[in-house]
């Protein structure tokens, strides 16, 4: 039920086009309510010769000669009709553009919430689920909210009319004729529950179905290279076969549900007929009459049918939903003990204190006490899985420590706002995160406002002036996904440059020359020291060669700082740094 509210409250943002759509759906109950009545006059005319005045409204209120009724129930009958016609139009266009928006609105939201969400949720959830929550899951909803909603009340409101016009015809028959209703409700939710849960299973397929073909595609160099396009190939197959099942559990209910609803209504049609053909065998019930109310039956019949159709709609739609809400309820970064205080700069430098990390059940750093001035190089170093990622993703917040402060100028960081801590920290990685735009519009990204100028001299300071200005459209050039037109090492100044036009006064490299050749590594390395002038900067990396410089050297192991000191210093004490410096220049 409270899924339902959720979803019924997306809708009042467009009240003035559902109010237009429910005076569309009650035109269309009316008429079709006026359309069983004509069968009254229509059945009275062609089986009476008395030339007696015949009601075209019930109750005595409108009569007319049955001379006349050549040209009235015509007429009458294409009058209706075309009220029905339009108002089955207005409201299924209308309730489909409700849809539309609403949907685009549910995703539009989704998609921003989940850009807010913390980086941990992303390790913890594949980019193809996301992706089929975004897609197809939106998609499945909208049948809640459009179809549905119309489906219900269109319906409900025809069987309002009919029934009254079938009871004022004859309550006795009527009440012979619903008798099969009770019999239907059982089915009715034993199949929405089943159609729930097959339609939830086929959703969460679906969502690994999607995350497989993303790595596949944006990892195809090694899939090709490895010659496993018939592992990747076997494993989708594995899953779309999944996917399969459960589409025909869905069709299997869906195939099921009308032969039983048709099978209930014979029943109450059966009962009908029975009791009517007692009624007429006493005298009691006039043949033409009891056709007229027959008639008005099936017509009643066929919306009951479709709201057994729309409820598996509408627990399909709810399963969506729960999933897409599951996402939507998920706390977002600024949700999560943001403080209020702006940071605008570094006085005085970074300090952990006492800082502890668990990651799930395993910790990751344990007690690090570490304090670094303003301007100071500190490298990080240790084997792998020794923290030193961890370590730099605790300044901006991308996780939260689990015991101890993290401290900027003597500020806990959870008392800054997010924006104004991360303004103030710029990251170089070994994973080159560019995006299939123009060269200017990667540089630039963060702060689209700059000018072509500072563009320029960012580029020239991290030696890629020269490689842009030799692209098609130069800085106008778009490079492709992830940057797919351009060499690592291209790629990589491209992403000193977006760093230094920040301008930030913290610097995390994290091994940020480790995939380039040796020339490509040249050209970086000149650019981060265009890069880390000034600047506070933490670097992380494996090639002891490029810390040798560094003011200070942690050594990370068993998630504790092993060693600190620098270059010439560790060397000589022989110890942790010294094993690991011996392991690189002497294998």
């Amino acid at each position: 039920m409270n899924t339902y509210l959720r979803i019924l409250k997306l809708l009042p943002r467009y009240k003035a086009e559902m109010a237009l759509a429910l005076v569309c759906m009650v035109g269309y109950a009316v008429s079709n309510g006026a359309m069983a009545f004509l069968i009254g006059p229509v059945m009275k005319y062609l089986f009476s010769s008395d030339g007696s005045p015949v009601n075209i409204i019930p109750f005595g209120v409108f009569t007319i000669p049955a001379n006349q009724m050549k040209i009235a129930v015509p007429l009458a009958i294409i009058v209706v009709a075309a009220v029905k016609g339009l108002s089955s139009y207005g409201q299924s266009y209308l309730m489909g553009s409700i849809g539309q928006k609403v949907v685009s609105d549910i995703r539009n939201r989704l998609y921003s919430h989940i850009l807010s969400l913390p980086v941990n949720y992303f390790s913890d959830n594949p980019t193809g689920v996301l992706m089929s929550r975004l897609t197809n899951d939106v998609n499945l909803l909208q049948s809640t909210t459009s179809e549905a909603v119309a489906t219900v009340l269109k319906q409900s409101l025809t069987i309002v009319m009919l029934g009254a016009v079938v009871i004022s015809m004859d309550w006795k028959l009527a009440l012979a004729a619903s008798i099969a209703l009770p019999l239907s409700v059982y089915p009715m939710r034993k199949l929405g529950k089943k159609m729930k849960k097959d339609s939830t299973e086929g959703q969460a397929t679906m969502g690994t179905m999607t995350a497989l073909l993303h790595e596949a595609i944006a990892g195809i160099k090694i899939v090709k290279a490895f010659c496993m396009e018939g592992y990747e190939s076997a494993r989708f197959e594995t899953e779309n076969a999944r996917f399969t099942r459960s589409q025909l559990k869905t069709i299997k209910v869906r195939s099921l549900s009308s032969p039983l609803m048709e099978t209930l209504g014979a029943v109450g049609f059966a009962v009908t007929i029975w009791y009517a053909a007692w009624r007429i065998g006493h005298g009691t019930l006039k043949p033409e009459n009891f056709i007229s109310f027959f008639a008005s039956v099936i017509m009643l019949y066929q919306p009951i049918k479709g709201l057994n159709g729309v409820n598996l709609n509408i627990q399909q739609g709810l399963s969506a939903a729960i999933r897409i809400f599951d996402v939507l309820d998920k706390p977002a970064e600024t949700v999560r003990n943001e403080g209020s205080h702006e940071l605008t700069g570094l006085s005085s430098g970074v300090e952990f204190e006492g800082v502890s990390f668990r990651y799930g059940g395993e910790w990751v750093l344990k007690d690090i006490d570490l304090s670094v001035r303003k301007g100071e190089v500190i490298a990080i170093v240790g084997e792998s899985g020794a923290g030193k990622t961890t370590f730099v993703n605790l300044i901006p917040r991308f996780y939260d420590a689990s015991k101890g402060r993290v401290l900027i100028d003597g500020r806990d960081v959870k008392e800054l706002t997010l924006r104004s801590l991360r303004s103030q920290i710029a990251i170089v990685s070994q994973q080159i995160v560019l995006f299939n735009d123009t060269v200017k519009k990667n540089i630039a990204y963060g702060d689209f406002k700059r000018t072509d100028s500072e563009l320029m001299r960012a580029a020239q300071a991290a030696n890629a002036h020269e490689f842009i200005s030799r692209l098609p459209n130069g800085y106008d050039t778009v490079i492709g996904e992830g940057g797919v037109r351009l060499s690592g090492g291209e790629r990589q100044r491209l992403s000193i440059a977006r760093a230094i036009l920040k301008n930030a006064p913290i610097l995390i490299l994290d091994e940020a020359t480790s995939s380039l050749d040796t020339g490509s590594e040249l050209e970086v390395q000149k650019a981060l020291a265009n890069l880390m002038g000034g600047r506070t900067t933490f670097v992380i990396a494996h090639r002891l060669s490029t810390v040798r410089n560094s003011d200070r050297i942690i050594v990370l192991a068993n998630g504790g700082i092993k060693e600190i000191g620098g270059h010439e210093e560790l060397l000589s004490n022989g110890g942790e740094y010294y094993r690991l410096y011996s392991l690189q220049f002497n294998a």
